[in-house]
């Protein structure tokens, strides 16, 4: 065989011996060296997954205590709170950060436990899962409707948040008269209040308290199910070679994730730039035309509310001229034109908002009474909202996957030694959370779930009406609870969809550059192409031409076959003959 040529029967050096030939080992041996070496339990991580399981229990409580309180003793089920609406807007962001926080630390306990159902059900090949849409037939948490129920949990969390700080309603031609309305001035001048929603809170702290449920028990079903909690793609791989599901394969020093179906033993040249992840799964296909058509209809609705807000405009003022009083209307009493300020705008026949009553009544005629009870027109709310947050959650779950891989493709091309034999070494054991802090693709994502949320509760702004009732005042009215449409909003919101439809596009169609073959978090490619699991002092290994171990000259043209692998030694690995013939 091609590899006997390779590597000949070198004794294997104690750890602490200098670089020398020694160090290289026979192809052979490779199953034994790898069990010889231990892999990364990191319990480290697990006793922070049990902290962030801790923390998001903790803001469950915080969650549905007020919110149980306020729902029971507030009239309108909400509170006023005296924020302005700059403070209200900051103070959402804010939330909608700590919120993705918690549940990205929750969840990661959810994905850890899906990756080793896998495995232990043979289905483990990549190191990162489409978590919510890939589950285990045995293991509880991980089963279907398990993720059935992750999936509402995480919708709700997101709508119930979007909605929990409500504003005053402000009639907006209530006090304008027909010279006002003539004149272009703008009628709606008052400051708003703002209330934070008593169920919004309940519905916040359940999806939580869900989402921890199904986090705790992937924690104390089975511990020795979990054999590492690190998210390291090379140290998961080399967990599963100790465990026996997939062992090294000699020949294969230079076949990628994309070449993972060709025999072994062949000659393979190297290639310059590598496949994409677009090509690794199928799915990517589908989720590059999800968040594409998410963004192709933030657009529409975006376009749809403008034109309803124009045409309610027109009619809405029409109203005011004849009620009061002059009974006809001047053919150029309309300014009419477009409004793309931020703020909810009424200026004289011309409004950048759509309001829609949570009582279907409300929507078609005067206002009146609320048909449901203000608890039941703040669930209606939420759930309404929990809806149009639908899509974009479950289409900022499916980036993740793309995010995931190009990390577990980085963390491995940290390996190579490179051209100026300047390449820093990748390491078996990196924390989760430092992983995801010194990746850009990772920091990106959670800055577009928490922003793009939030900007989706800004353009759908829910309000709340002080009432109506008798002259004397003694009555309240309730008129009920409204979602404000603000275009402006809603193509800003737009953009920022169409922003991270671009974004995982070119995630998913960047081909990584350089002769090292890429994995993208396949494990048994990672196994094949890592020859040698000891890591240096500091835990680093590196990958390149392993030659020399043969005892040939590196520029020998007479040598039939290169070797390429891994070495705990810089030395050991020099840079990739592009033209060179490697099995």
């Amino acid at each position: 065989m091609a590899s006997s040529r390779l590597s000949p029967d070198l004794s294997t050096s104690d750890d602490d011996q200098p670089p020398s030939y020694s160090n290289c080992y026979n192809d052979h041996e490779d199953e034994g060296k790898a069990q010889s070496v231990l892999f990364d339990a990191a319990s480290s991580t697990r006793r922070g997954c049990v902290g962030a399981v801790s923390l998001a229990f903790l803001l469950a409580l915080l969650c549905l205590i007020p919110g149980i309180y306020i729902s029971s003793t507030q009239p309108r089920v909400a509170l006023l709170l005296p924020l302005s609406t700059k403070a209200h807007e900051i103070l959402s962001l804010a939330i909608n950060v700590v919120l993705t926080f918690c549940i990205d630390g929750v969840m990661f306990v959810h994905s850890v436990s899906l990756r080793w159902a896998l495995y232990r059900e043979g289905r483990l090949e990549y190191n990162t899962n489409i978590r919510l849409f890939t589950s285990a037939k045995q293991r509880g948490p991980n089963k279907w409707y398990s993720n059935l129920a992750a999936v509402i949990f995480l919708v709700l969390s997101y709508g119930a948040s979007s909605v929990l700080f409500l504003e005053d309603q402000v009639d907006d031609y209530k006090d304008a008269s027909p010279a006002e309305l003539a004149s272009g001035s703008t009628a709606r001048q008052a400051a708003r209040t703002n209330y934070i929603s008593g169920p919004s809170l309940i519905v916040l702290g359940l999806a939580l308290a869900g989402q921890t449920a199904i986090s705790a028990w992937c924690l104390l079903s089975d511990p020795k199910a979990i054999p590492s909690w690190s998210s390291n793609p090379l140290n998961n791989a080399l967990a599963a070679i100790h465990h026996g599901s997939i062992q090294h394969r000699p020949g294969r020093c230079m076949l990628s994730v994309h070449q993972r179906k060709q025999p072994s033993g062949q000659d393979v040249f190297p290639t310059e730039k590598q496949g994409n992840i677009l090509q690794t799964q199928r799915i990517v296909q589908y989720i590059l035309v999800l968040l594409w058509a998410l963004a192709a209809l933030a657009f529409a609705w975006s376009i749809a509310i403008l034109v309803i807000a124009l045409n309610m405009g027109t009619v809405y003022a029409a109203e005011k001229w004849i009620h009061g009083g002059l009974g006809w209307i001047p053919p150029d009493w309309c300014g009419r034109s477009l409004s793309f300020s931020w703020k909810p705008t009424f200026i004289n026949c011309v409004r950048n908002v759509v309001p829609m009553m949570m009582s279907p009544h409300n929507n078609t005629h005067s206002s009146g009474w609320a048909e449901f009870s203000p608890f039941g027109e703040a669930l209606i709310c939420i759930i309404f909202v929990s809806a149009l947050q639908g899509g974009q959650t479950i289409g900022l779950h499916c980036a993740e996957l793309l995010v995931n891989v190009s990390r577990d493709e980085t963390s491995w091309r940290q390996a190579s030694i490179a051209t100026d034999r300047n390449g820093s070494g990748t390491r078996l054991t990196v924390h989760p959370l430092l992983a995801v802090l010194s990746s850009w693709e990772a920091i990106v994502l959670f800055l577009a779930k928490a922003v793009l949320h939030w900007t989706m509760g800004q353009a759908v702004l829910a309000s709340i009406s002080h009432g109506e009732g008798p002259p004397d005042g003694h009555e309240w009215r309730p008129i009920g609870i409204q979602l404000e449409m603000i275009y402006p909003r809603l193509f800003v919101y737009a953009l920022l969809a169409m922003a991270l439809a671009a974004f995982a596009t070119y995630l998913a169609l960047r081909r990584p550059r350089g002769y090292q073959p890429a994995t993208m978090g396949h494990l048994q490619t990672i196994a094949d192409l890592v020859d040698d699991w000891r890591t240096d002092d500091q835990g680093r290994m590196w990958w390149g031409d392993k030659t020399r171990c043969v005892g040939a000259d590196d520029d020998d043209e007479d040598v039939p076959l290169r070797h390429a692998g891994t070495s705990r030694y810089k030395e050991m690995v020099d840079p990739i003959v592009p033209d060179g013939r490697y099995s």
